[in-house]
């Protein structure tokens, strides 16, 4: 390397090196964050510059022993070893830190010899959690004794807090789990078996003295029971009534005819005879609606 020797010295001293002289910044290597604040003979020992190299692990012993590859910068930056973006970095190397994951200790699934290596280690959740997978025996929810996939995200929300929020993850697409159907499994799994596909019927969950035997406007125990409940029920709410087959009659969920849950008998009598009755609301003899 050619310099003129005014480039880096003054003509006081030698080893007095001027502050903005050399532009390292020009180089391929420029000098950012802690590089930028020490001396020049700790990367270039014997003065032949020329022979500087520009790797990492040429000035830094690798304390990770090779189990992260030979790019610091992946994970590290020059102003600190700290790394910010551990997240970031999961989500790079396919197993998102999510829910209780984000907040676990490192050392728990980072088990190496030493805790600075980082050893690749099974993704599956089976590999850490094989002892909760076993715990649950005897229980109502015994994984193996059910046959139960050990892929836990399967049943359980990987972005939650703890393993109480299950059912997220099931593919429940034959009876989506939405509204008033976002329960306890067991509310519907009675018998333990969840192995067993139940009845998609509303009339199989739905028929007990809570339901149907006590609705009483309108009477369901009347010509209404002939009819399947998401004929006028969503599962979003009992109250939420829209009944499809109305639509054959015009816009009679328009208007004064917008109906309610509570507004059937308005029309309809709430007895069994089940008649509409639309002199309840139109007075015909004047020609003339109300």
């Amino acid at each position: 390397m050619t310099l003129d020797c005014a480039t880096c010295h003054t003509t006081d001293k030698w080893n007095k090196i001027k502050e903005n002289g050399f532009n390292h910044n020009k180089t391929k290597f420029p000098l950012t964050g802690q590089h930028r604040a020490i001396g020049c003979r700790q990367c270039h020992g014997t003065l032949k510059f020329e022979d500087a190299k520009t790797e990492c692990n040429s000035c830094h012993t690798d304390v990770h022993q090779g189990t992260t590859g030979r790019d610091c910068d992946r994970c590290h930056t020059t102003n600190s070893w700290i790394i910010p973006n551990t997240r970031t970095l999961h989500q790079q190397a396919g197993f998102p830190l999510k829910g209780a994951h984000a907040t676990a200790d490192c050392n728990r699934c980072h088990t190496s010899a030493s805790k600075l290596r980082f050893d690749n280690i099974r993704t599956d959740c089976y590999a850490c959690h094989k002892e909760k997978y076993l715990a649950t025996a005897g229980k109502p929810f015994d994984h193996k004794a059910l046959g139960f996939d050990t892929d836990c995200a399967r049943c359980h929300n990987m972005s939650g807090m703890n393993w109480n929020s299950i059912g997220k993850g099931f593919d429940h697409s034959y009876l989506p789990l939405t509204g008033g159907h976002n329960i306890d499994c067991n509310e519907c799994h009675s018998n333990g078996d969840y192995r067993k596909r139940l009845s998609t019927d509303c009339y199989s969950c739905h028929s007990s003295k809570k339901t149907i035997a006590t609705a009483a406007m309108p009477v369901h125990a009347t010509k209404f029971a002939k009819f399947s409940c998401n004929e006028c029920h969503n599962s979003k709410s009992w109250n939420s009534v829209s009944f499809k087959q109305h639509d054959a009659w015009g816009k009679i969920y328009s208007g004064k005819h917008k109906g309610e849950w509570d507004k059937c008998t308005d029309c309809h009598n709430n007895d069994a005879a089940y008649v509409a009755n639309c002199r309840k609301c139109h007075n015909f003899s004047s020609g003339r609606l109300p």
